[in-house]
């Protein structure tokens, strides 16, 4: 081989030896396919995912579970916050599970009453139920005493505001709107009317009695007149003048 020959292939060798890598790196870059990379320091990140949009608030038909609350009570909150999704009153847990709440368990649930969304009456009533069934000590008593002074639920779709222009359908169930709106507030007085009657019976002298029928004086007052009228039927039930 010539010495001529020798310097063009000494030329070559070097030519591709600077050439294999950026073909070896432009391939693995996708380029020569029509793909654009942008520099990784001046790259536009891209739109967080809808769940990292999503609020991070509990849903208002659920109950949250604090923290501190043992293994037990949060099994219980677990089981109402399934029978909230299911809807269904009927479901046996009510009976055989959600029964010897904790004081824990009860704070946690009353937390849950006021975050719930005004309109959930069914969900508001079922915890004022539950709690309203074990009255043990004064906070059940303060707690139940504190539904019955919120004010009224002027409609279901929002109870902030009344129908304007109810429909034919809304006239005709008047009634039993009316009684779903004041639900929560109906069974704290038939759970605390219950309890004083249980205790009465049995000769039992409870402190809580005397409670009881304060939170139903100072029920009269309400500003809900549906509240304030049960109040009254439920002192003159008991005898109490």
């Amino acid at each position: 081989m010539t010495k001529k020959n020798w310097i063009i292939l000494a030329i070559s060798v070097l030519v591709l030896a600077i050439l294999i890598p950026n073909i070896v790196r432009w391939a693995h870059h996708g380029l020569g396919s029509g793909v654009t990379l942008s520099h990784p320091e001046t790259e536009t990140p891209a739109d967080p995912s809808p769940a990292e949009h999503r609020d991070a608030r509990p849903s208002p038909s659920a109950t949250p579970t604090p923290k501190g609350l043992s293994s037990e009570d949060q099994r219980k909150l677990s089981i109402l916050n399934e029978i909230f999704a299911s809807k269904n009153d009927n479901d046996p847990r009510m009976d055989s599970d959600l029964v010897n709440l904790s004081p824990e368990l009860k704070k946690a649930m009353t937390e849950s009453y006021r975050h719930l969304v005004a309109e959930k009456r069914n969900e508001r009533g079922t915890i004022v139920f539950l709690i309203g069934r074990e009255l043990k000590d004064g906070a059940d008593v303060d707690f139940l005493k504190s539904v019955l002074m919120e004010k009224p639920c002027l409609s279901l779709s929002d109870c902030s505001k009344p129908v304007a222009m109810p429909s034919e359908e809304e006239l005709h169930l008047a009634g039993m709107n009316e009684t779903t709106a004041n639900y929560p507030q109906l069974m704290a007085i038939r759970q605390m009317e219950k309890a004083y009657r249980k205790w009465a019976e049995a000769g039992v002298s409870n402190p809580l009695s005397g409670q009881v029928i304060q939170a139903f004086r100072e029920a009269l007052h309400s500003p809900n007149p549906r509240v304030s009228d049960e109040a009254r039927r439920a002192l003159e039930s008991l005898g109490i003048n």
